[in-house]
């Protein structure tokens, strides 16, 4: 029979509560869990930091691990991990995003074609404002007119 392990977890930023945590399984046994295999199995997409309960001999703490082949302490013979939220995007994402936005934008040309669109487009908004506010202007004017003649 394959070895299973579940592991629990909580992420501050969407309000989860300690006492009843999320959980995911691993095909592994417990004590070879390694947070390399928690990053490569976490159910949620994005970017974390992950920090695992542990209990010392006075206190508990939140323990982060130096490498990526590091063994998961445990907490209560389970593992517990704070998973913090550093983005909604995995790194490979924003890989390929950055790479995009590195890409050269539209050629020079067309930059200029859409600088000039966007003016006229915007000179059309305001046109039609002052063609608006002249008849303002001269109905105003008349009914002065019309308390001085008055």
């Amino acid at each position: 029979m394959k070895s299973f392990t579940l592991v629990y977890y909580i992420v501050p930023q969407d309000n989860d509560d300690i006492e009843i945590p999320n959980a995911f399984g691993i095909g592994k046994p417990i004590d070879q869990v390694t947070l390399k295999d928690i990053k490569t199995s976490f159910p949620l997409q994005g970017e974390y930091i992950f920090r695992f309960r542990y209990k010392t001999s006075h206190n508990t703490v939140w323990l982060d691990l130096p490498t990526d082949t590091s063994q998961i302490p445990l907490f209560n013979n389970r593992i517990l991990i704070k998973a913090t939220r550093i983005s909604w995007e995995t790194q490979n994402t924003q890989n390929q995003s950055n790479s995009v936005s590195q890409q050269p934008n539209a050629l020079p040309q067309q930059q200029s074609q859409n600088q000039m669109g966007n003016q006229q487009t915007f000179a059309q908004f305001q046109q039609p404002q002052q063609n608006q506010q002249q008849p303002q202007q001269q109905q105003q004017q008349s009914q002065n007119q019309n308390l001085i003649d008055f």
